[in-house]
């Protein structure tokens, strides 16, 4: 077992002890890459960078800015065109009566007709008077009594101002409906 011990000892101290390195090899081949690492934390942003410079002007076809005109135009023309919004029937006195039929525009115009006699429709449209100063009239209402004799009339703007007449031709403001 002496015998055993002593090179075993001398094998483990060579071994334990650092002898002296010898000279590098040559570099190996480049291994495969690693897998991906995590997202780390983002910095700080930096300074704005300085503008850059203006391109070159743009080309726009001609017949999209025709086609942008005229929608344009009828925009405009659509908010001053006059139209018709509502009609009413109408009949005053008792022998013979004036009927006829009455229409009101978006401006608060009213037209009217009159027959020509009671089964005989009249002829044409003629200018009666104005409501009042707005572009949005959108109602025109009759109410009658009983008897027929007493009639009310109600023009109502979109926004929500209300005339009433009791003849179609002197209009008095009722009110305003609280529109939300």
């Amino acid at each position: 077992m002496k015998h055993y011990l002593l090179p075993a000892l001398i094998f483990w101290m060579g071994c334990s002890t650092p002898g002296t390195q010898g000279p590098p090899g040559p570099q190996g081949d480049q291994g495969p890459p690693g897998p991906q690492g995590e997202q780390g934390i983002p910095g700080l942003q930096g300074e704005q960078g300085p503008q850059g410079e203006q391109g070159p002007p743009g080309v726009v076809d001609s017949l999209l800015i025709e086609k942008l005109e005229k929608a344009l135009e009828n925009v405009e023309k659509a908010e001053k065109t006059e139209v018709v919004t509502a009609s009413v029937h109408f009949s005053f006195g008792i022998a013979p009566p004036i009927m006829g039929f009455a229409v009101m525009t978006n401006y608060g115009n009213i037209y009217h007709v009159k027959n020509k006699n009671p089964s005989m429709l009249g002829d044409n449209f003629k200018f009666l008077v104005r409501i009042a100063d707005h572009d949005d009239f959108v109602s025109l209402s009759f109410l009658s009594d009983s008897e027929g004799q007493n009639h009310f009339y109600m023009a109502i703007t979109e926004s929500g101002y209300s005339f009433v007449s009791k003849d179609l031709n002197n209009w008095s403001p009722k009110g305003r409906i609280p529109l939300k």
